[in-house]
């Protein structure tokens, strides 16, 4: 409608300067179409607003306003309609990729039959930075331009046109707002009567689209090298020589968008230097996106902008790494700050030694441990040469401890600079791993019971290998103890080991070292100290009894176990896992026989085919984000990068559990406490969304997602606030430490009086 007046004005003006008669009667004939078609639109506009919707919506950030390139339209052709969205100082929308934070604009048309509307064309983004995240997106204001397909027999007068639209305006917060839009266009039957529309808005609009390709002369072609992307570009020799060039990709979770694209010039063209995405959504295999080339910074100099789609050479799963977490002054959340800068290598290693200790009370390395500590209790009242004894055991049993904790740290250090992302407790991940860990509890539980008439590696009975190998006995314990805590994190170690692998790689190896020594400790001081042997029951037949009582705590353990396999594989792990088991018991069974044939050959038989069963075991399936038990299946949603970005952009706090069915501690918190209905309760009370990422597969996205937190194993609880830094809670959960978590979040005071702390045993 200003144009249409403009129009009027400017001919008015020139009628005026105009003296011949028939100049001016020509001119009044064009001032009086202009009005006609001024006269139209106003009324369809009019009628419009008044009836079922309005072509603006008004919010205090964005003024948005459907429009028309021309004022009416013609069967057949292609028109274009856009949102334009004039914005707030400091507010700003999205991008088609919003980049670390956010969500683009979406439309949703109804039109009239047989029309179809096409994709939301992007003008060119800019970067905008907020705190330490980087957004793709648009200020002051943009037009969302759509071309809109009418059909060659359309017959209506007019053409009716109805839009709903959602966006996210952010600011230093987030607003998520909407509106409905109603439009009717004449329609007529040729393109000259269209008459006028928002046209010169549409033409300063395609000024800022993107070239669809390079331009001539341009060659454009992607690498991976060191673990970042390599973009060169070859301009002719009359190009001018560029100063910046910057990229847009199209998808979320490739690139990391806050990190520095670094430019340089080389002998033949230019490089561009692209790092991987933090937490990445999928595999990065092409360069598909937005390229800006800036030559120069002189007044009416314009970059070059143009698309690119091209195959990234080197680009293997795990090719590209992904950016490191941001450091302490660039505003990372505090809770990854604190094992990782925040703590010196003393404190984590401090950490590490305490976190040992009680890992010795952990449900994993309880049963074994016990069983241990009735070889001291047999052999508490001798004197020197017991005490010898004894000292010597200690001493393998914690090389033993210490040997495989270096060994397992050594191992993931080394699969890390590989490329793999792999966190504590990986070898959990692997099904023949997990299988063959439940044949050996099984053997041992069948020892314990008597049926397995052999002197095992984890148990301290009499038997002609072990009087003969006691060193070896005891460092088969050690290790058997840490392999068996691989499932549980105890209090500290969370902290501990997620800074230990942010530091180097001698440091790391030294924080297991502490975290070896503290759980060797106890057991050791029981070994060699009198007084502590002292305190220990007196031998007697209750020990035999009690023995034959352990067993049952390593019965329940390959029951767990292969519930964890059944996660992992699928139904199948059971014909597996219960044929394995089938010939351990045949072990047992030969065993007793007195023929060294049947007692060796069929024992080495049994074992080799149990062994090769779980070898040959199915790999693991694709891992399936879905809600695991603890809570009604509408209550927890699957876990995904975006699906957290949505949630948070969306003002919504949420509730992470990063867990595994093969990690006991997650499993104790799921059913003591996340489970119960109180605690969902005052979850929902909150207006928190709760997530579970499930681990128990291998999962490269949960990897990274658990290292940007600065841990590198499960369990972790993370309650990420609508903005701001996540808040982690402590690995041993508790109705009263989610309520204080709960209160932390920018609006707890509206939900304080709504939560209820009942009686709760674990307080």
């Amino acid at each position: 409608m200003s144009q249409v007046f403009s129009e009027v004005l400017a001919t008015l003006e020139l009628s005026l300067r105009t003296f011949k008669l028939g100049v001016a009667y020509l001119l009044l004939q064009r001032l009086a179409r202009s009005l006609v078609v001024g006269l139209v639109i106003l009324v369809s506009v009019s009628g419009t607003a008044a009836g079922n919707g309005k072509a603006v919506v008004s919010t205090p950030h964005v003024t948005a306003t459907l429009v028309a390139e021309v004022g009416a339209v013609v069967p057949g052709a292609t028109h274009w309609l856009g949102l334009q969205l004039q914005l707030a100082p400091q507010w700003h929308v999205y991008w088609r990729n919003p980049g670390d934070s956010g969500y683009p604009p979406s439309f949703t048309w109804t039109l009239p039959a047989g029309a179809r509307a096409g994709e939301i064309v992007w003008p060119l983004p800019t970067r905008i930075a907020v705190g330490p995240l980087t957004n793709f997106g648009y200020t002051r204001e943009v037009l969302l331009a759509v071309p809109i397909e009418i059909p060659d027999g359309y017959a209506g007068r007019s053409f009716p046109v109805r839009l709903a639209a959602d966006w996210l305006v952010c600011k230093e917060d987030c607003i998520p707002e909407s509106g409905t839009f109603v439009l009717d266009l004449p329609a007529v039957g040729a393109l000259e009567k269209t008459g006028l529309g928002q046209a010169g808005l549409f033409a300063a609009a395609r000024q800022a689209l993107p070239m669809p390709s390079p331009p001539a002369g341009w060659s454009v072609s992607a690498r991976v090298e060191g673990g970042e992307v390599s973009v060169r570009i070859v301009t002719p020799a009359t190009a001018p020589p560029l100063d910046s060039l910057t990229f847009f990709p199209f998808a979320e979770g490739q690139m990391q968008a806050s990190a520095e694209q670094r430019f340089r010039r080389q002998s033949e063209g230019y490089v561009l230097t692209l790092t991987g995405a933090e937490v990445p959504i999928g595999d990065w295999t092409s360069l598909a996106g937005i390229l800006v080339a800036s030559a120069g910074s002189g007044v009416g100099t314009r970059p070059i902008v143009f698309a690119v789609d091209e195959a990234i050479a080197g680009a293997a799963p795990g090719a590209i790494q992904p950016a490191l977490p941001a450091v302490a002054d660039a505003k990372v959340p505090a809770a990854a700050n604190e094992g990782r800068v925040a703590l010196s290598f003393a404190a984590v290693a401090g950490l590490a030694f305490v976190g040992g200790m009680l890992l010795n009370l952990m449900p994993c390395v309880f049963p074994i441990l016990s069983i241990k500590l009735l070889g001291l209790v047999r052999h508490a009242g001798e004197e020197a040469e017991g005490r010898r004894r004894r000292r010597r055991h200690a001493l393998f049993y914690t090389l033993g401890v210490v040997g495989t904790f270096l060994s397992l740290a050594g191992l993931l250090l080394a699969l890390k600079a590989g490329g793999a992302f792999l966190g504590w407790g990986f070898q959990l991940q692997s099904p023949p791993f997990v299988g063959a860990m439940a044949l050996l509890f099984f053997a041992l539980g069948l020892s314990l019971s008597g049926a397995l008439p052999i002197a095992t590696l984890a148990q301290d009975v009499p038997g002609i290998w072990r009087q003969r190998h006691p060193d070896v006995d005891a460092f088969a314990a050690g290790a058997l103890a840490v392999l068996v805590a691989s499932p549980c994190t105890a209090p500290f170690m969370g902290v501990a080991l997620g800074a230990a692998f942010a530091m180097p790689a001698a440091l790391t190896l030294a924080v297991f070292l502490a975290l070896a020594l503290g759980m060797a400790l106890p057991y050791s001081l029981l070994a060699i100290l009198p007084r502590a042997l002292a305190r220990l029951p007196t031998p007697g037949a209750w020990m035999g009894r009690l023995k034959e009582f352990l067993a049952f705590p390593l019965y329940a353990t390959v029951v767990w176990l292969a519930w964890v396999l059944v996660e992992q594989v699928g139904p199948s792990a059971i014909l597996y896992l219960g044929t394995g088991l089938l010939l351990v018991a045949v072990l047992a069974w030969l065993l007793h026989f007195e023929q060294p044939f049947w007692r060796t050959g069929g024992g080495i038989a049994a074992l080799a085919t149990a062994l090769a069963l779980i070898l040959v075991m199915p790999a693991p399936t694709t891992p399936a984000r879905s809600a695991a038990p603890g809570g009604p299946p509408s209550a927890w949603e699957p876990w995904s990068p975006a699906a957290l970005i949505t949630a948070r952009a969306a003002n919504a706090a949420v509730f992470v559990d990063f867990t595994a069915a093969w990690c006991v501690t997650c499993q104790v918190n799921k059913r003591l406490v996340l489970s119960r209905d109180v605690v969902l309760a005052d979850f929902a009370k909150a207006g928190v969304h709760l997530m579970r990422a499930d681990w128990t597969r291998h999962d490269p996205e949960i990897t990274r997602a658990l290292t940007a937190l600065g841990r590198s194993g499960v369990p972790v609880y993370a309650l990420y606030p609508p903005r701001g830094e996540p808040i982690l809670l402590p690995e041993v959960l508790t109705h009263t430490s989610i309520l204080a978590a709960l209160a932390r979040l920018p609006d707890a005071g509206q939900h304080a009086r709504q939560t209820s702390l009942l009686p709760d045993e674990r307080k």
